[in-house]
């Protein structure tokens, strides 16, 4: 007979987020204490999933110390990210300073609240592409990477060291993959959904860069289960399939009823797209979830992007 969970103290910081509306329903239904962190009173939806709200910026250290002891959680989650912004570059550069700078007050914080554990959000999409076409977490961070993204691999890696190596508290990195669920990208009405139903994301020259799915119930159920469970570290949590941009593509282009993605050289594509599109499409390398899978014997609800962009687009029963 399994153990019941016993229920914990939780402070959810991004509880707004993709991942974040996920996640409160499941810790509602395991009877946990749950604190969402918001920069706005008010912003909350689902405010009955939670027992309290807590208003800072988490780049306000002395606010964000005293709401965190305030609630004396057991574990804190950040699921933080600045993705919702309209101008991808402006979005990449503030998640870059919430995941370095933003990260640090909170191991701080959660660190004098008492806390035994933190759980962030990474990107396995942060490996430098080389080597393996599956990368494991012992693979390196693309630190220098160009432009933009290498200040995003870099604050990556500040995030991480931040939290893996503060003695006072467990730290897990959680490296997700392309995240797609309600509300992403790629959901209706989302930013890749509407480039590639209007053919504005195309194919480029032998589309072998790799990309590793997660969906996002697929991110909260690990969140969910590494509050009390498995050993500190970083873990890729992706699905099983990572997929070549030459076989996702063109799939859920069908999927969602848009026209087949047109095919450019690279140099055709240098003209027309930003170097990290190009990047992704070409070079980008995909990761295993074998870790997870040994530690947890966590297998994804979604095995594969192929039934989740299905399920999100209304086409698969899920």
């Amino acid at each position: 007979m399994s153990e019941v969970p016993v229920p914990l103290r939780v402070f959810v910081a991004g509880a707004t987020g993709v991942v974040g509306r996920a996640l409160l329903p499941r810790l509602r239904e395991r009877g946990h204490h749950v604190t969402a962190l918001v920069r706005q009173a008010g912003r909350l939806e689902g405010g009955d999933l939670v027992d309290a709200v807590a208003v800072a910026d988490m780049m306000d250290p002395r606010r964000l110390r005293r709401v965190v002891q305030e609630s004396a959680p057991d574990v804190v989650v950040c699921q933080v990210t600045a993705f919702r912004h309209p101008d991808f570059d402006v979005a990449l550069h503030r998640t870059s300073r919430l995941r370095d700078t933003g990260t640090r007050n909170l191991v701080s914080a959660a660190v004098s609240a008492g806390a035994r554990r933190i759980i962030i959000q990474s990107m396995a999409a942060a490996y430098c592409p080389h080597g393996h076409d599956v990368l494991d977490e012992e693979a390196p961070l693309w630190t220098e990477a160009p432009g933009r993204w290498g200040e995003a691999v870099r604050a990556v890696a500040a995030m991480e060291e931040a939290v893996l190596t503060c003695p006072s508290i467990e730290g897990v990195a959680l490296r997700y993959g392309a995240l797609y669920g309600p509300r992403t990208w790629y959901a209706p009405g989302g930013v890749i959904h509407e480039k590639v139903r209007g053919s504005a994301l195309p194919l480029v020259d032998d589309g072998v860069g790799l990309t590793s799915f997660t969906h996002t119930e697929d991110a909260a159920g690990v969140v969910l289960e590494m509050l009390a469970g498995g050993d500190p570290g970083a873990y890729n949590v992706v699905d099983n399939e990572p997929a070549e941009s030459m076989e996702w593509l063109p799939a859920y282009a069908r999927i969602v009823g848009g026209p087949a993605p047109v095919s450019l050289t690279r140099d055709q594509a240098r003209t027309q797209l930003d170097w990290l599109t190009v990047h992704q499409l070409t070079e980008q390398r995909g990761a295993t979830n074998f870790r997870l899978r040994e530690t947890l014997g966590w297998r994804p609800a979604w095995p594969s992007w192929r039934e989740g962009f299905a399920s999100l687009c209304g086409l698969w029963p899920g």
